[in-house]
């Protein structure tokens, strides 16, 4: 799911109907739990936001790790991102904690290491267009989950 959805690519799973037209049931259970997994890491975000231009910025109430970013453009309106840095404010300086080079219909990013912040903010650094960002998310979510 990371290295394909997360990808902004298309997750290609491979399964096929038995000699019914129908998914065998030991299949159709694991693409439940496959789909509750999903539900489970991104129904709840930390902080998000969206919106248009080449900055937004995300806020938390206290000092928060952060170890997963889901980025998503407007892409009804064409792909008009290239470039784009990550950013937390850490001792009072704005770090780059991940870089891209294109968003599209979705983009996620796992840090190797938690970032400690009460800021973050996405830097758009070139594009072909006004960006339009439709989530800029931010999650702390279990090393031993990503795989």
């Amino acid at each position: 799911y990371y290295k394909s959805v997360g990808r902004n690519a298309t997750l290609i799973l491979g399964l096929t109907p038995d000699n019914t037209g129908l998914l065998p049931e030991a299949d159709v259970q694991r693409l439940k739990e496959f789909g509750e997994e999903i539900k489970r890491r991104f129904e709840a975000p930390m902080a998000s936001t969206s919106g248009n231009g080449k900055l937004l910025q995300l806020y938390f109430s206290k000092e928060q790790k952060v170890n997963q970013f889901v980025l998503q453009e407007n892409i009804a309106n064409g792909h008009r991102v290239k470039n784009f840095e990550i950013q937390a404010l850490i001792a009072g300086r704005w770090k780059t904690v991940a870089e891209g080079s294109a968003i599209g219909n979705k983009y996620i990013r796992v840090l190797k290491e938690p970032v400690l912040t009460k800021r973050l903010r996405l830097k758009i650094t070139d594009a072909f267009a006004l960006p339009q960002i439709t989530k800029f998310s931010a999650y702390l979510i279990d090393a031993e989950d990503v795989r």
